[in-house]
């Protein structure tokens, strides 16, 4: 795949709509659907496609989604104590002015963040929360909402395992998926 986008739809979306959706796509891209979280009350996916087709061909297949330029990470954090909910999203408010955070809401107990890892690290988002959760002697859940390509992936393990060798072209999923190996 040549390019790689992340779309949210409103609401969770089913196993037999994801399907249908999917098969509505243009030939040679593909949609791969994000563990729905049930407090989020959204469905995320990671739509990817060859050069030979733009990646707005693919958007007009999806009306009702919302469709980011570029590959996101979106994230649920669970706080304990709930107190630190609010907390935790105050420190993201726009005010806060933290670089790549296109979006952060509260949602039920949880706080939904989306950004861009490209201008972000999920480090300093893990560690803002952290900072407050420390106020109130809490801890964290942190639930993953979409699924990620390969190059997220490996900028992701090389940055948290300090081994910059670590490259999409060196995840064995990858390998095999382009050797064609099911």
């Amino acid at each position: 795949m040549n390019w790689a986008r992340t779309v949210r739809f409103d609401g969770t979306i089913g196993g037999v709509t994801q399907r249908k959706i999917s098969a509505s796509l243009p030939g040679g891209s593909s949609l791969q659907f994000g563990a729905p979280h049930p407090a989020a009350g959204r469905t995320y996916g990671l739509v990817q496609g060859p050069a030979s087709i733009e990646p707005t061909e693919v958007a007009q297949a999806l009306p009702g989604a919302r469709w980011y330029e570029e590959t996101i990470i979106a994230l649920a954090i669970e706080p304990t104590p709930a107190d630190a909910l609010h907390a935790i999203a105050g420190a993201f408010s726009a005010d806060a002015g933290v670089a790549g955070v296109l979006e952060c809401t509260v949602l039920a107990d949880i706080f939904v963040i989306e950004f861009e890892p490209a201008r972000t690290m999920p480090s300093l988002i893990l560690n803002i929360a952290d900072v407050e959760l420390r106020r109130f002697h809490g801890y964290r859940k942190v639930t993953l909402l979409n699924p990620l390509p390969a190059d997220i992936l490996a900028q992701i393990a090389a940055s948290g395992l300090q081994a910059s060798e670590i490259a999409p072209d060196r995840i064995l999923e990858t390998l095999l998926e382009q050797s064609g190996v099911e």
